[in-house]
């Protein structure tokens, strides 16, 4: 079963990542190329490096790009699998991705948008990814999201960090921001 989410539309992420009550923003430098952080970050296996997590399923035989939904799956219990839809709102091959859940196997989500920004340093020897969560919780906006960010931050730092496994090089980041 899926609940609907209150997707974001194309012109208005950047206002939802102004006002979202919960917003998590975390800078990395890696030790690797653009090039080689770009698959990891936006093909099927998106944060499959951490043990829940199964990736994200593209629709096969389509160009990704703008509009196109894909299917996210994260075992979270014996019982029980959170899933969601995610739209695409903006794609540059390479550099930038902006996506919207559409719905998710659980109800709280009410709206929901992430964007992954890479750009070459160092000559493109190294990368810089910029990542962005930004939510706005159904049935439970009365909690204080913002505490609750700060609290989740850590644990988000580390799990981006941890998609050095997927790279060829497995090289680490440098270091973390935000």
């Amino acid at each position: 079963m899926r609940f609907k989410a209150n997707p974001i539309e194309p012109n208005s992420y950047e206002a939802f990542f102004a006002e979202a009550p919960f917003l998590s923003y975390i800078e990395y430098e890696y030790d690797a190329t653009p090039e080689e952080i770009w698959p990891v970050i936006s093909g099927p296996r998106m944060w499959s490096w951490l043990p829940t997590v199964w990736g994200c399923r593209y629709p096969e035989g389509e160009e990704v790009g703008p509009g196109t939904v894909r299917d996210f799956q994260m075992f979270l219990h014996h019982w029980l699998i959170f899933a969601q839809h995610e739209r695409i709102l903006h794609w540059e091959k390479g550099s930038h991705l902006v996506y919207t859940a559409v719905d998710a196997t659980l109800p709280v989500f009410g709206s929901w948008c992430e964007r992954y920004a890479i750009e070459p340093i160092d000559g493109g020897t190294r990368t810089r990814l910029r990542w962005t969560l930004a939510v706005k919780p159904r049935y439970i906006g009365w909690l204080p999201a913002k505490w609750f960010a700060v609290a989740l931050n850590p644990i988000l730092r580390f799990g981006l960090r941890a998609l050095v496994r997927e790279l060829p090089s497995r090289r680490g980041p440098s270091y973390a921001r935000g």
